[in-house]
């Protein structure tokens, strides 16, 4: 996981909410945490506003107490913000050994060894005695050792959240200036590939299609392959016709070409009958002379039809 993944990582999973309850109960507990809890609040609007420095700068002020590995997480995503791979390496290396060492900081440790010179820092902070809590574990008492800081008066909060808010504002306005600027890129829609289905596949969706009259389906579903493939090009075909025909889509050439091409197809007498229908319909040829043609195919419906209208015992719109 790099830098950037796991700082995103650790700012969506990690819960401000939750830290903010618990520093609120600490600091019914003992002083320091009020003050802590006022910083910390001071932290998040920081760092939801984008300023990852000062965000960073609020925790170094911070004395050395029992907190939650949330806590440190959520620190080292801002250090990361902030100061990049290197500020995270630092800020950890700062932390006492116990701190480094548990499992939820793993992730951390795993984005490079740390400086020599920044180990060294951190066994010193090791002497400071702090003790590790865990946030669910609120029953465990922590013992830290006494140690005097020297804090820097922190600034009043309300006016410093009210000036980030007013920096965060004119960032956000400069950055649709910029927008307006510059050309917008159009978006390419990219075309979603359909999963590849086999000839004979597409020759039963076509037929299922023809057969419940969705003309407009099987004449696309129809298409490719499936008219070009020995197993299947002759029954497509001739279902593509069918469809096509339907959709007003066939010319006179289209019924030839059929018969030019499967001469041996079963669906001569078919096919034949759609060419003369199609010829008296839009007077295209000669419709008698197909009719002849279908006449002397073997004894089936169509040729039966078409000797009872060349006869004159019936039309061809009967």
């Amino acid at each position: 996981m790099n830098l950037t993944t796991l700082i995103q990582s650790e700012l969506q999973a990690i819960q401000t909410e939750r830290l903010t309850e618990w520093f609120t109960h600490k600091s019914h507990e003992r002083r320091e945490y009020q003050r802590m809890l006022e910083d910390f609040k001071a932290i998040v609007i920081m760092q939801q506003a984008g300023f990852y420095e000062q965000a960073d700068a609020r925790f170094e002020q911070w004395k050395t107490l029992p907190m939650p590995a949330e806590v440190y997480r959520y620190r080292l995503a801002i250090a990361g913000k902030a100061g990049g791979k290197r500020l995270v390496q630092k800020r950890l290396a700062s932390f006492p050994m116990t701190v480094q060492n548990h499992p939820q900081l793993k992730n951390w440790k795993r984005l490079g060894k740390l400086n020599p010179w920044w180990l060294g820092g951190a066994v010193a902070v090791v002497c400071l005695g702090l003790i590790w809590t865990q946030l669910d574990d609120e029953s465990a008492t922590a013992v830290a050792t006494k140690q005097t800081e020297v804090e820097q008066q922190l600034a009043a909060l309300q006016t410093e959240v009210e000036q980030l808010k007013e920096k965060n504002e004119q960032l956000a306005s400069e950055q649709e200036r910029a927008k307006a600027i510059k050309p917008e890129k159009k978006e390419t829609k990219t075309e979603t590939q359909k999963p590849k289905v086999s000839a004979k596949e597409s020759l039963e969706q076509g037929v299922a299609a023809v057969q419940a009259k969705d003309y407009k389906r099987a004449d696309s579903v129809l298409t490719g392959s499936v008219l070009t493939n020995k197993e299947t090009a002759g029954m497509a075909r001739f279902y593509k016709l069918i469809a096509a025909g339907k959709l007003k889509n066939t010319t006179q050439a289209d019924y030839i070409a059929y018969r030019e091409d499967f001469p041996k197809s079963g669906y001569i007498s078919d096919v034949l009958w759609m060419q003369a229908v199609y010829e008296q319909k839009y007077k295209k040829g000669d419709y008698r002379a197909t009719l002849q043609e279908l006449a002397k195919q073997p004894e089936n419906e169509w040729s039966y039809a078409a000797k009872a209208i060349l006869s004159g015992k019936s039309t061809l719109g009967n």
